[in-house]
């Protein structure tokens, strides 16, 4: 196989730049929790673990429903390679449907949520800043499912800008709004950290705002853009088929979340060294996860595009070049980390206690790169073909069959070696996303043959 039919360049130009801009609304969004984090953090050490606090409990709901929107992206990027344009106006009103759907769905369970805390913590202070933060975070919700359709659009429409200066927009924001509603100025009243929550709040009602302009000035949008905020029923055939599609990815959202929650909570018994050197390395590697992660949705959204065009040569390209990519990213996230990962502990805690145990979990980070990249873009690939069900099938079976499991045994129970504790975590995520790599890239191979036969029939 020649060289030119990995790596075309061309191709390669397309992919990146897609996904330079959809890295750019993931970091910020990494950003904004920072934020969070430090502000909370000056109004006392109860208000910046309450915000954690509530943000574990949320975040995995929340990123179920915004899961089962990330389909429109690849629908419309496959009505686009089919020239159905007069469908992709319908199609971005159907899915704002969907968005209030899910609210209707997702709200009340988070307004439920807010109670459990006195199950985890005897600290009522804590609890109570707790569930006043996911309070207002909730009102949030709808705001922020409809900016995440409308993003779908844009994505399937090949424009990822949007997203990305409605991303900065918002980190900026997050700032003076955190340090307004926290600490209370213009008259408004200290809220403490429950103000990181309406600061949110606001922000995702602002950014659905942009981004609702954003695209009804584009003049990409305009030959379909009335049809995107015209009132009409919810057609029930096309909400069953994006709910259809999208629930896998979501549930795939919720499980890979759940996980990396779980594993906290199996080192706590263990003291705060390992809990603190845990934290660290899943920082640095959910930092790095975020360029391979942009990769796979710019892969999706090519695959998608080729398939729904009929194109097997550009559907070949597009994948080749999307896993040439993803191991190059993951070359150098590799390298990165066995450089400089004292110098990346030493960021956070230069005791040298954490610096010991953290440094050795930034290998097992590593090793943990290679099967991370492979697996979610084979899982974007996958969602570029609209395949969904299998994600969600291979996620579960490697995550919480195979990859808890190990975690426990490894970290806590003396059954094949002493307990190892945080880098048995680490043992547990290397295998159980290996196996979800080599299921999903397995089932990519499979698709890709069934579909390739399925196009020169009909090109013949």
């Amino acid at each position: 196989m020649q060289i030119s039919q990995i790596i075309n360049k061309s191709e390669m130009r397309k992919l990146v730049a897609l996904a330079l801009p959809v890295l750019v609304v993931n970091l910020c969004m990494v950003g904004m929790g920072c934020v969070d984090s430090i502000v909370a953090g000056k109004a006392g050490v109860k208000d910046m673990a309450a915000v954690a606090l509530g943000s574990s409990v949320y975040l995995p709901v929340l990123l179920f429903a915004c899961g089962v929107l990330m389909i429109l992206g690849p629908v419309i990027a496959n009505l686009n390679g089919k020239q159905s344009m007069s469908r992709v106006g319908f199609m971005a009103n159907q899915a704002l449907w969907v968005a209030i759907i899910l609210s209707i769905i997702v709200m009340p369970i988070i307004y439920f949520l807010r109670n459990v805390f006195g199950f985890l913590s005897d600290d009522v202070t804590m609890c109570h800043i707790a569930s006043e933060y996911m309070f207002y975070v909730m009102w949030g919700i709808p705001a922020n499912l409809g900016f995440v359709a409308l993003k779908g659009l844009n994505e399937g429409s090949n424009m990822t800008r949007p997203a990305m200066y409605v991303g900065i927009v918002g980190l900026l924001l997050n700032i003076p709004l955190n340090f307004l509603f926290v600490f209370g100025y213009c008259g408004l009243p200290a809220m403490g950290g429950a103000g990181c929550g309406a600061a949110t709040a606001v922000i995702l009602c602002i950014e659905f705002s942009f981004m609702l302009w954003l695209v009804y000035s584009n003049p990409k949008h305009k030959p379909y853009r009335k049809h995107i905020l015209a009132w009409r029923k919810p057609t029930s055939s096309v909400i069953s088929q994006l709910i259809r599609l999208g629930i896998p990815l979501g549930v795939s959202q919720f499980c890979e979340v759940l996980l990396f929650c779980c594993a906290t909570l199996i080192l706590a018994p263990l003291g705060d060294v390992p809990v603190a050197s845990h934290q660290i390395a899943g920082n640095v590697g959910g930092l790095l996860f975020m360029f391979p992660l942009s990769m796979s949705l710019a892969a999706s959204i090519r695959v998608a595009y080729y398939h729904g065009n009929k194109d097997l040569s550009g559907l070949r390209i597009a994948i080749r070049s999307s896993y040439t990519l993803a191991m190059m990213i993951c070359m150098c996230s590799i390298i990165s980390i066995l450089v400089f990962r004292d110098d990346i502990v030493c960021l956070y805690n230069d005791s040298p206690v954490i610096v010991s145990a953290a440094s050795v979990l930034l290998i097992y980070a590593a090793v943990y790169q290679v099967s991370d990249c492979i697996q979610v873009m084979s899982a974007g690939v996958l969602r570029g073909f609209r395949e969904t069900s299998s994600i969600s099938l291979h996620t579960f079976i490697s995550y919480w069959i195979v990859g808890f499991p190990i975690c426990y045994i490894c970290a806590r129970l003396d059954w094949f070696v002493p307990p190892m504790g945080a880098e048995g975590i680490w043992i547990g995520f290397i295998i159980g996303l290996t196996v979800a790599a080599v299921l999903l890239t397995r089932t990519v191979i499979r698709i890709y043959r069934r579909e390739t036969v399925a196009l020169i029939s009909i090109n013949e």
